[in-house]
């Protein structure tokens, strides 16, 4: 019975698949513990500005927190991924010099398209604010939204170049663990000594720590890119050809998560509603992290094993990553079921406890993600990214149209209702259309052994 269990990962070559593991182990062992690191100071973060800001304001937080999210995306114009596919491409097929070019075509471009989307912002950010929001709050701090948005595009697409070269310690530092240290300090400084601040003091040093820490990964960035050396090139068509798709499937995607999602909310319904919607989406990132842990690793051996033609290895590597993530958040999930209020009410006080069903459903959501496994993630590494595109445009779509129709009548459940049931079908969808064009399957593995063996290298021929 064992050995049957084990013949589905025979076929692999032994010391590639060693070596696949001994990345994906150590590349997740940084990504775990900046994860675990991150996600105690964002609850703790969100605790403290629970804490220092009114309902209304907290909503106004989250609103413009994620129009900084979103124009981010749209600012990095899908480089992001493209920088992370070429990057780690061409190193795996030793041309180093072909990488440089890439991170510098790459940062350029991006440099211009924060600049461009964070200036819009704070030009249009007034008007939305009062008008779609009608929330002077959040019109008020339309500026500072804009300049924290360039930062954190350039700061994105930096510790994707950090991945995209598999320094992964790098880019789990850089990416939110500084970053978050830095914020919790400051909140709860002004905590502490009862300071009397507003949502422009708490996007204003969001902002500027934001900014400190893309200058930081760009100086660390600059001795690694001069060492690339050869004459390799990136044509400007390639980079666009594999970013514009990543662009729309970026956006889409946020359309069935919790980002649009908010903002759907926060045009139909009172801002302290939304903070109560926010204040859950935080708390829903604890399901769905195991996964993003392997996601921060994944991205740059699936192109490399994609462009060596490894098939075996690669499926082998996303089932049993998908397995990895699919246990701990099941566990999560149980613990929001049954104690979602006290949990609510003793993290951002009792006013919160109100968010618990909303907490629940789309923890469920999230949950589904994690069983499917990298199947997204697959598609857009093995340059199957219109397909993806399409798959995301058109099921972020229905998830929006379904968020705007529940929205007014039933609220933060009705939005996450809709959102929740896209975001499921998308995945099953992903997985199927991952084993159709990649012939990968990236779900979860059930069978013990199969785990055990990719994890010990025990696998039939080793």
């Amino acid at each position: 019975m064992a050995e049957q269990a084990i013949e589905p990962l025979a076929g692999a070559e032994p010391g590639v698949l060693a070596s696949v593991r001994r990345r994906l182990i150590r590349g997740s062992s940084w990504v775990l513990i900046g994860r675990v690191v991150s996600m105690v100071l964002g609850i703790l973060i969100n605790a403290l500005l629970a804490r220092l800001l009114s309902p209304a304001e907290f909503g106004g937080y989250f609103t413009s927190f994620t129009i900084v999210i979103v124009g981010s995306l749209i600012a990095q114009l899908g480089l992001d991924r493209a920088v992370v596919r070429l990057v780690s491409a061409s190193i795996g097929v030793g041309d180093p010099g072909q990488a440089r070019h890439a991170i510098e075509r790459v940062l350029a471009i991006g440099a211009i398209g924060s600049l461009a989307v964070g200036a819009a912002v704070g030009m249009v950010g007034p008007w939305m604010g009062r008008h779609v929001y009608h929330s002077e709050i959040v019109a008020g701090v339309s500026l500072f939204t804009g300049g924290w948005l360039v930062a954190s595009a350039m700061q994105s697409l930096l510790v994707e170049t950090f991945r995209g070269l598999q320094r992964f310690d790098l880019a789990t530092l850089l990416d939110a663990v500084l970053l978050d240290v830095l914020w919790a300090t400051a909140f709860a400084g002004l905590l502490v000594v009862g300071a009397d601040v507003g949502l422009a003091a708490v996007i204003g040093i969001s902002a500027a720590t934001t900014a400190f820490m893309a200058c930081v990964a760009g100086l660390l960035l600059v001795g690694r890119v001069r060492a690339l050396r050869g004459e390799g090139r990136v044509p400007p068509r390639g980079v666009f050809d594999m970013a514009w798709p990543s662009l729309i499937t970026n956006v889409a995607s946020y359309f069935l998560s919790t980002g649009i999602d908010l903002l759907v909310l926060g045009a139909f319904r009172p801002q302290p509603e939304v903070a109560l919607y926010g204040a859950a989406t935080r708390l829903v990132v604890l399901v769905a992290t195991p996964l993003w842990i392997l996601r921060g690793v994944l991205p740059p051996l699936i192109a490399e094993l994609h462009a060596q033609g490894r098939r075996v290895e690669l499926e082998r590597t996303l089932r049993a990553g998908a397995t990895l993530a699919g246990l701990p958040s099941l566990l999560i999930l149980l613990v929001f079921v049954f104690f979602g209020r006290p949990v609510m009410g003793v993290l951002y006080g009792s006013f919160y406890r109100k968010g618990a069903l909303v907490l629940v459903l789309l923890s469920l959501g999230r949950l589904v993600s994690v069983w499917a496994g990298s199947s997204g993630v697959t598609l857009i590494m093995t340059g199957h990214q219109k397909a993806m595109m399409a798959l995301t445009v058109v099921t972020g779509a229905l998830s929006v149209a379904g968020e705007i129709l529940l929205a007014p009548r039933f609220g933060g459940p009705g939005v996450a209702t809709a959102t929740t049931t896209m975001a499921v079908v998308q995945n099953l969808l992903q997985v199927a259309l991952a084993k159709r064009l990649v012939g990968v399957w990236t779900h979860i593995d059930l069978s013990p052994a199969n785990l055990r063996a990719f994890l010990t290298g025990r696998a039939r021929g080793a």
